[in-house]
């Protein structure tokens, strides 16, 4: 997908943005400011059609990326600089969007940034750890009972070659499920607020994980977990696929947990 000049689709991204933006009311300057360019160029991507990728595949990714962006702006309001980055495929591109705005939502929104820049830090995933459903990361502030107050990846992750791709951004109440296994550990007292769904490995694999990173294991049948800990351990029932959750207390520790896991997986 998106074809092998990813200049042209991240001018098609930029401009189906800005259009967006400014028939929601944005004004070009602010427009400008977001996607670090200047009003002059806001102006022409007004006036001009959408540039054409190779093809309609191309054009639908693009311009669902482009929508998501645009409506999350819009709902948060003008707010301050962050680096976004988006990987499709092998190819790789920083957009400077901003998403991030001080206020009563900027916990949510620093929690959004973070699930997007923790993408890229997770080691190749072998096969024996992708479930069948796919995979997500869900994460939330430390004041949230509600699942439709967790934030986690629409749709969930895809992953291409053994790496996670970012199609959209997280979202408030994007994943039901594991809102629902992250907040049923938090009532046991837990203090983590982020959690990753893989597919179960051994559990001498798991034992060797637990020990070497001292997490705590407990059981988690359907995803409830039953104690406090960091290792969850769902062994699935008829019509129900086996899971391993992994906890943390912050999203950013996700990976160095994951990737400790990947590691102990390829020397088995």
């Amino acid at each position: 997908m998106l074809g092998a000049n990813a200049q042209l689709w991240q001018i098609r991204l930029h401009s189906k943005i800005a259009n967006e933006l400014l028939n929601n009311g944005w004004q070009q300057n602010q427009v400008a400011n977001i996607l670090g360019t200047t009003q002059s160029t806001v102006s022409r991507w007004k006036d001009r059609p959408l540039i054409e990728l190779s093809s309609e595949d191309d054009n639908f990714e693009i311009d669902k990326l482009a929508s998501i962006i645009s409506s999350n702006l819009s709902k948060n309001g003008v707010p301050d600089k962050v680096s976004l980055e988006i990987k499709i495929g092998k190819e790789f591109s920083k957009l400077n969007l901003t998403i991030v705005k001080e206020g009563h939502n900027s916990i949510n929104n620093r929690l959004i940034n973070s699930m997007s820049r923790i993408i890229n830090e997770f080691f190749k995933l072998p096969k024996s750890l992708i479930p069948a459903v796919g995979i997500n990361i869900a994460t939330c502030s430390k004041d949230v009972k509600n699942t439709s107050e967790v934030i986690a990846f629409p749709g969930r992750l895809r992953v291409y070659e053994g790496n996670f791709l970012q199609q959209v951004l997280p979202q408030i109440g994007a994943s039901k499920h594991l809102a629902e296994v992250l907040l049923s550990l938090r009532s046991k007292e837990s203090n983590s607020n982020a959690i990753i769904n893989l597919k179960l490995p051994s559990s001498a694999i798991i034992r060797k994980l637990s020990e070497k990173l001292n997490l705590e294991i407990c059981n988690a049948p359907r995803g409830i977990s039953e104690k406090n800990g960091e290792i969850l351990i769902d062994n699935g029932d008829f019509g129900w696929e086996p899971s391993l959750y992994i906890a943390a207390n912050g999203v950013n520790k996700i990976p160095k947990i994951v990737n400790e896991l990947i590691l102990i997986c390829k020397e088995d």
